[in-house]
């Protein structure tokens, strides 16, 4: 098991690249202090052709959460792999796809597949009262990470961070995500996350399958930067964030989740 990036939290947050493993959860080593590649959070890893790739990320915290007292925040685009986890290399320091943080990368048909994410948590409604949030709902596609086609600007399901897909009866399986409704709630301290579960063969075509994943019975349900899996044709999730944008609320550090979830077909 592989460890990459990320962050701590306080007043002013650290972003890390280093890499660590561990055969048993318990003892790690660590691979590298500085990976070369800038620390980040947000950032996404697959393996690949028994090597290791990151994508994107994000250092500094957005102002939406430290207003006017940390740099800007910054999005990466660059692609980096390595087969140990010690030695990195730089695959594209610019890839086609937009910078961003919170996508998802998949494996499926000798493809990498990028989905989604976002390069801002907010809007600014103070300049643009009806501005859209700056979520991402392309798909992209590489053999090598250097090199990206694009496989559709604007898949089925709406333009969202924090999702989670995964690869199941051959298919491609999005659901969760954060969502907010600038119009409506320009502050967004109500939730408003997506209530769907969409399936796609290739990335392009897709098609929604479900309005209630978790059995979720209203968007208050839906969470987002969760983790989820699929072991053979079953997919497993794990923990997530409901919160939203009302720090005001006393209650709201409550809506983060440990709880693990199953889906599967019934059985015949």
């Amino acid at each position: 098991m592989y460890v990459l990036g990320g962050q701590d939290f306080g007043i002013m947050s650290n972003f890390f690249s280093d890499v660590w493993s561990s055969t048993d959860g318990v003892t790690w080593t660590e691979l590298s202090s500085d990976a070369g590649w800038e620390g980040r959070a947000g950032l996404r890893a697959v393996t690949f052709k028994d090597e290791i790739f990151i994508f994107g990320g994000s250092q500094f915290d957005d102002a939406s959460i430290v207003p006017g007292e940390a740099p800007a925040r910054i999005y990466y685009n660059d692609v980096w792999k390595s087969a140990d986890g010690m030695t990195w290399q730089e695959m594209t320091d610019d890839a086609q796809w937009a910078p961003r943080a919170g996508a998802v990368v998949i494996v499926k048909d000798d493809y990498m597949y990028l989905l989604g994410g976002e390069a801002g948590f907010l809007c600014d409604t103070m300049a643009d009262p009806g501005c859209e949030p700056p979520y991402f709902n392309d798909v992209w596609r590489s053999q090598d990470g250097a090199n990206w086609e694009l496989v559709t600007e604007s898949a089925g399901w709406s333009p969202q961070p924090g999702h989670q897909c995964a690869v199941s009866f051959d298919n491609i399986v999005c659901w969760g995500g954060f969502g907010c409704d600038t119009a409506t709630d320009p502050g967004c301290k109500d939730p408003d996350n997506p209530m769907d579960v969409w399936v796609s063969p290739d990335g392009a075509n897709w098609e929604q399958v479900s309005d209630s994943p978790w059995n979720a019975e209203s968007t208050d349900d839906i969470k987002y930067d969760f983790e989820g899996i699929a072991v053979g044709d079953v997919i497993y999730t794990f923990g997530g964030d409901r919160e939203t944008f009302d720090f005001e609320d006393p209650t709201n550090y409550l809506r983060v989740d440990n709880d693990v979830w199953r889906y599967a077909l019934p059985t015949p």
